[in-house]
C-alpha cells in the first residue's frame, strides 16, 4: 500500500510540474517580442531567461511546492497516470487552490536572504535540494565565508536570495536586473493561461494594422491601438500588460517612441508617476530611436 501511495505522489508530482512549467513557459514565450530589440529586455522576455527558469523552477521552487501538506492532500485516489491533468486543470480553475499556496509560498520564502536553517518552513521536506544555489548560479566561491555573512551554505551562514541572485545573473544572461517586487510577477505567472495572452495579442495586431495599413475607408478610427493596448495592460495581471505594451513596441512599425512617449504619459498624472508604474517600458521608452522622418523613410 505505501509503495502504491508513493509511486501515485510521483505521478502527482509529474503532472504539477510538468502543467506549471509549460503553462508558465508558454505565457513567457507569448511575451518575448520577435523582432531584434533596441535595448535590454526585462527578464520575463529574454530566451537566456526562460531557460534558466525552468530549471530554477524545477529544482528549487517545486520541492517547496510539493512538500506543502495541503498540496499533497490533493492527490487522494486519482489516476494520475491516465487522467491527473484533466482534475488538475479543475484544481487549478480554483483561483485560491493549494497549487497556487503554495507556489506564492516558495518564491516569498527564497526571495530575500535568510539565515540557513531559520527559513519559513516547518520541516526539511520544504527546503529545496542542498547546494542548489550554488549549482544554478556558480556562487560556490562565497560558501566558504562561513557566519560572516556572506555564505552560500555553511550552517549558521546567510543565505542570499533569489532577489540578489538573479539581479547578480542579469548582466551575464543578458536581461535587465530585476527591481524587488517583481516577485509578484513570478508568484502570479501560473494563474497567467497562456490563451489569454495569445488573445491579446492578436487583437493588438490587429487593431494595428486596422489603423496603420487598410486603405482610408476602411481605416480604423485614429488612436484604437492605445486604446486596446490600454484594455489589455490594466485587465492582464500584474506588470504583464507592460511586456505586451514593450513587445508592440518592438514588434509593430507605428509603436514608435512618440507613440510610446504619448502612451505613458497619459497613462499617469505626472512622468515620474508613469514611470514608476511602468518602469520597464520607460526604461526600453528612453533607449527607442525617434522615426525618420516620412520623406527619407521612402527615399530609395
Amino acid at each position: 500500500m505505501a509503495a502504491n501511495e508513493n509511486e501515485r505522489f510521483n505521478q502527482f508530482a509529474a503532472v504539477v510540474a510538468a502543467e506549471l512549467l509549460e503553462r508558465t513557459k508558454k505565457s513567457m514565450e507569448l511575451l518575448a517580442p520577435e523582432q531584434q530589440p533596441c535595448s535590454v529586455l526585462p527578464f520575463i522576455q529574454t530566451p537566456s531567461f526562460v531557460e534558466f527558469y525552468q530549471e530554477l523552477v524545477r529544482v528549487g521552487i517545486l520541492p517547496v511546492v510539493l512538500s506543502r501538506r495541503p498540496v499533497r492532500a490533493i492527490v487522494g485516489d486519482v489516476d494520475w497516470a491516465r487522467e491527473g491533468r484533466e482534475y488538475l486543470l479543475t484544481v487549478l480553475d480554483d483561483r485560491s487552490n493549494a497549487i497556487f499556496t503554495a507556489w506564492e509560498f516558495a518564491w516569498d520564502s527564497l526571495w530575500d536572504e535568510r539565515k540557513i536553517g531559520q527559513d519559513g518552513g516547518n520541516s526539511s521536506q520544504s527546503k529545496p535540494k542542498k547546494g542548489f544555489f550554488s549549482a544554478l548560479f556558480g556562487r560556490r566561491r562565497e560558501e566558504k565565508t562561513g557566519s560572516d555573512g556572506g555564505g552560500g551554505g555553511a550552517e549558521g551562514g546567510v543565505m542570499a536570495g533569489l532577489h540578489t541572485m538573479l539581479t547578480e545573473l542579469a548582466e551575464k544572461r543578458g536581461f535587465l536586473p530585476l527591481f524587488h517586487d517583481d516577485v509578484r510577477i513570478l508568484k502570479a505567472l501560473p494563474r497567467l493561461k497562456p490563451g489569454r495572452v495569445a488573445q491579446a495579442w492578436k487583437e493588438i495586431s490587429q487593431y494595428h494594422h486596422q489603423e496603420f495599413y487598410l486603405p482610408e475607408p476602411e481605416q480604423a478610427k485614429p488612436g484604437v491601438t492605445s486604446d486596446c493596448l490600454q484594455k489589455w495592460h490594466y485587465n492582464l495581471p500584474d506588470k504583464i500588460g507592460e511586456f505586451l505594451v514593450l513587445k508592440a513596441a518592438i514588434d509593430l512599425e507605428h509603436v514608435n517612441k512618440p507613440f510610446i512617449g504619448k502612451y505613458i504619459r497619459q497613462s499617469a498624472r505626472t512622468q515620474e508617476e508613469a514611470e514608476k508604474g511602468m518602469p520597464y517600458l520607460s526604461i526600453y521608452w528612453k533607449a527607442m530611436r525617434n522615426p525618420a522622418p516620412v520623406a527619407e523613410r521612402h527615399t530609395l
